[in-house]
């Protein structure tokens, strides 16, 4: 079973079909042209028609060079798109798009797999750690397989390694494990980030057990009972990925768009336990309408972290479920037990990741601060003019936020500190709270692992790889309270 093409959630998402697609039919093209100059080449060294063959070529060229004109004024105007030529007109902007296409496709299949980042020539590491860091995190190996490993950020030991068994899924380059949960017989859970399976190994890299009946990604979290709650994406009946399990009018418009689930899994067996449809809660809660919030109509939910609660307070029960969502712009706080959102939290928050119960009334939230499609322009075809006398607001970076459950009050943590080095991550990320007012971060997009606290920078540093000039990208990092002697 494979996912379905559209549901990607980060980088390392693999090489893109339309990429091998578009080097097959530059390819052909290429072999094609040469065949048939080839052939009259051949022809006119035998001698064949050598009388009327500098007519032909004149005659040919001037049908080719009439054909040429008249497809580069199309271009032209295609371009400024001042004229329409009804049917053609894709066939000219896909013809005259096709170099570019061709070279971005070429360049996609022969750069090192998204796994791999490179390693600024200017990076600076820093290691002030007075205190051991266990970290859990999953990378790409020499053997083109998948590691889990328990590191050591204050010593760069590694502590054990858990190699992924090649017969449990073909792993293509840039696929990634995500996100390794730590068990206490020293087994691990873990994923490939937006495909199956969820599976579990144990001490020894041997599988006992392994879950193919919905597609995973992101985070993956225990709950009170041992029981795991991960995100997901559901599958059809007779094994067929569901992505557009939403739809919704707009006057005479209908989009579809892909739908989120959580799902509880036994730890023990990995059977599921229940499913929970994130179109399905928010209808259910009169909440339907956040999903007109979004400017991604494709993708509106974007789900990428479930945080359980493990006991109750005065602010949530035992059980309860905090859930991010990228493109909604906000957490909500579910109750899978009685199907109800008990609490919309949004405010200072743009495409936020990472949600955690830090005490009985606050949250931490990973605020990345930035706009939903990285202030990429949507309208291209007007160009306005540029004000002499703009008027500048914040130069924003990712930040730890705090989030007071009694008061509805949002705190920034660190501000300053993530703005002066420049700690910015335009999707995923994470924080981890450490004893002493630490904190751990996840910089993603760069790579860069992070310990500040109240004396600034403890520990920047990266995950080294095998290849020259990169390091790992980091798929989630999970902080250790400990872990057990060989």
């Amino acid at each position: 079973m494979t996912a379905h093409p559209l549901a990607y959630i980060g980088p390392g998402g693999g090489v893109t079909l339309g990429a091998l697609v578009v080097i097959l039919i530059g390819g052909v093209v290429l072999l094609a042209f040469g065949f048939i100059v080839w052939l009259r080449l051949k022809r006119f060294f035998r001698g064949e028609g050598k009388g009327k063959w500098g007519l032909k070529v004149a005659m040919q060229l001037v049908v080719f060079l009439a054909v040429l004109s008249a497809f580069g004024w199309m271009s032209k105007h295609r371009a400024k798109k001042d004229r329409d030529f009804g049917v053609f007109n894709g066939w000219v902007e896909a013809l005259s798009g096709f170099p570019d296409s061709f070279e971005a496709s070429v360049e996609e299949v022969q750069a090192l797999p998204q796994t791999f980042v490179p390693t600024p020539s200017d990076f600076v590491a820093l290691n002030r750690l007075e205190a051991d860091v266990l970290t859990l995190t999953a990378y790409s190996n020499a053997a083109d397989g998948r590691d889990i490993a328990v590191r050591n950020l204050r010593t760069g030991e590694e502590l054990h390694r858990w190699t992924v068994p090649d017969t449990l899924s073909p792993l293509k380059p840039h696929w990634r494990m995500h996100h390794p949960l730590l068990l206490e017989d020293k087994s691990v859970v873990s994923f490939i980030t937006n495909r199956t399976p969820l599976f579990r190994l144990d001490s020894a890299s041997n599988v006992v057990w392994r879950q193919d009946s919905l597609s995973f990604h992101h985070a993956l979290n225990p709950d009170a009972d041992g029981h795991l709650w991960v995100c997901a994406m559901q599958w059809e009946r007779g094994g067929r990925h569901i992505g557009y399990r939403g739809r919704y009018v707009m006057g005479n418009k209908t989009v579809q768009f892909l739908d989120n689930s959580v799902a509880r899994i036994d730890a023990v067996t990995g059977h599921i336990l229940e499913v929970h449809s994130m179109v399905e809660v928010l209808q259910a809660n009169g909440l339907d309408h956040l999903v007109l919030r979004s400017g991604d109509a494709q993708d509106p939910l974007h789900l990428n972290d479930v945080e359980p609660a493990l006991t109750g307070s005065d602010h949530f029960a035992r059980g309860d479920l905090f859930l991010s969502f990228r493109n909604l712009q906000c957490v909500l706080q579910f109750r899978p037990s009685t199907g109800e959102v008990i609490r919309v939290i949004d405010g200072p928050l743009a495409a936020q990741h990472d949600v955690d119960i830090l005490n009985d009334s606050t949250l931490a939230i990973f605020n990345n601060n930035t706009q939903e499609n990285v202030g990429e322009y949507t309208n291209k075809q007007d160009k306005y003019p540029t004000s002499k006398d703009q008027v500048q607001l914040a130069q924003y970076h990712s930040e730890i936020t705090l989030y007071d459950l009694t008061s509805g009050e949002f705190t920034p943590l660190h501000r300053d500190l993530m703005a002066a080095e420049g700690i910015m991550t335009f999707s995923e990320g994470l924080q981890e709270a450490l004893p002493g007012d630490m904190w751990f971060l996840e910089e993603q997009n760069s790579g860069i692992l992070w310990v500040v606290g109240p004396d600034g920078v403890a520990y920047r540093g990266v995950h080294p790889s095998h290849h020259d000039g990169h390091h790992h990208l980091p798929n989630w990092t999970r902080v250790l309270k400990s872990f057990p002697a060989e």
